[in-house]
């Protein structure tokens, strides 16, 4: 799959801004939704508390039409007045039962169909409350209601009624459509103020980061689409702080990548020219080494070998400019002579600031590519040596074998490393000491891992730094 163009992202991202498919409509959408869902867990109850008080209602007004049936003669009144006190509690039927005397009946004389069990208010569940409430208002309840409860005057005095249900499915309606209203309001109301603080507090910073990644992803290069992070502390506030040192790091590695690249290119053609020179000066070693002078003859063979390995290096290197580093080719041989051929080679027994020790067992052994090998302890020997100069020290060597590996270590007595060198101590021009390079354990470290072992910072301090060489012992 191809990735994305920047001009692409930036369209995308503008779309987004304006889009219910984006952050800021989902929050709206949602908020608004949430809203309506708390509404909805509101709502049940409160319309079971209002179907309750409709019936308290009732039975408030069937109480006075039940006094106004005491106060008649005999309790007994005309059919009209019946009828009419009937019709102002909205019944079908009234009954005011007494321990003391016998019921008072008013009704309609109409006849009723089989009525449920009652509802008695002063027994009553809110989840069976709820479940009546529901089915009243859409319809599904019994055509008549039987209701029950104490008189508001007499407790011990009960009221019974037979109501229609289609008033109280059409009250229902009602108190539902202006708590539907109500919560609509409330709703909008909150989403859009929650919706205009997460638009100022996290949309629009979310957005400022977002179009700095699509600019810098597009002109990685240009000082300018570095963010520039605002005085927030809260986790966005650290977000842009850290985009911005990962902009400057990343824009620092790719300077340094272009830099890398540019002095690859000069390296080889200088290690062409030097290889050139180098095969000029291997032809005048050749005839000295034949020379008979005893002088000559002791100190040519270490210009011969130098002059070869140098040459080997030039090679190496335009071979390194195009990763192709030739693979280890890893043979048995003894440590302790190795080692010292490698200080011959560094001059160590001319300098007199410096005292080398090789403390290697004569009889251990080392499974690796000389060639190799000799590049390793050539740049930690050298890198001991210039780290004490001009005080002087002590540089020393030794190696043990554990059975399935060879671990050597150079120390030397030195100041030690300071922390920004050990951040990037392996990083080519990144990791040297003062004045270095840090090419040269980059390069170390990479012939290493190439023989299946390692190279690492053993300790560094005031006392001395030590670097530790880990290399495979196979059994056979």
């Amino acid at each position: 799959m191809h990735a994305q163009k920047p001009e692409t992202l930036k369209r995308s991202a503008g779309r987004a801004r304006h889009s219910i498919t984006g952050l800021s409509g989902r929050l709206l959408v949602l908020t608004v939704a949430f809203v309506m869902l708390a509404e909805v867990l509101i709502y049940l109850p409160s319309m079971a508390r209002f179907r309750i008080t409709y019936f308290e209602s009732k039975i408030e007004l069937a109480d006075q039409a039940a006094l106004a049936l005491l106060a008649a003669p005999d309790g007994m009144v005309s059919e009209e007045l019946e009828n009419e006190l009937l019709r102002n509690v909205g019944a079908k039927l009234v009954a005011m039962r007494r321990k003391a005397s016998n019921a008072l009946i008013l009704s309609d004389r109409q006849e009723l169909p089989m009525l449920g069990a009652p509802m008695d208010l002063s027994n009553w569940m809110w989840w069976e409350a709820i479940m009546d409430a529901v089915k009243a208002l859409t319809g599904h309840a019994d055509q008549y209601l039987r209701v029950i409860g104490p008189s508001p005057r007499e407790p011990q005095t009960r009221i019974e009624i037979v109501l229609p249900t289609a008033p109280l499915t059409k009250a229902l309606q009602e108190f539902s459509w202006r708590i539907f209203s109500m919560s609509l309001i409330i709703s909008i109301v909150t989403a859009s103020l929650v919706y205009l603080t997460l638009q100022l507090w996290l949309v629009r910073p979310m957005l400022r980061l977002i179009d700095s990644i699509v600019g810098f992803r597009s002109a990685p290069e240009d000082a300018r689409q570095t963010l520039q992070p605002s005085q927030r502390t809260d986790e966005l506030g650290l977000a842009e702080r850290e985009l911005q040192s990962m902009q400057q790091e990343l824009r620092q590695a790719l300077i340094q990548r272009a830099h890398l690249a540019q002095l690859g290119i000069a390296v080889s053609k200088i290690s062409h020219d030097l290889r050139n020179m180098l095969a000029s000066a291997q032809l005048v070693s050749d005839r000295l080494a034949a020379s008979q002078d005893p002088t000559v003859s002791q100190v040519a063979p270490r210009l011969v070998n130098s002059i070869d390995r140098a040459i080997n290096l030039c090679a190496q290197t335009l071979r390194y400019g195009k990763a192709e580093e030739r693979a280890p080719e890893p043979a048995r041989f003894a440590l302790r002579p190795f080692m010292e051929e490698v200080a011959a080679s560094l001059g160590m027994a001319d300098m007199a600031a410096i005292r080398w020790i090789n403390a290697v067992p004569d009889t251990l052994q080392v499974c690796a590519d000389s060639e190799h090998l000799y590049r390793i302890l050539n740049n930690l020997i050298r890198n001991a040596c210039q780290a004490m100069l001009p005080k002087g020290g002590e540089v020393r060597v030794s190696a043990t074998n554990t059975g399935a590996r060879v671990v050597i270590e150079v120390a030397d007595t030195g100041a030690g490393l300071s922390e920004a060198v050990q951040t990037h101590l392996f990083q080519p021009f990144r990791g040297g000491r003062d004045g270095g390079t840090g090419l040269g354990l980059a390069v170390a470290r990479e012939l290493a891992r190439a023989h299946g072992g390692d190279l690492e910072l053993a300790r560094t301090g005031p006392l001395g730094t030590t670097f530790r060489i880990i290399l495979p012992y196979p059994a056979n």
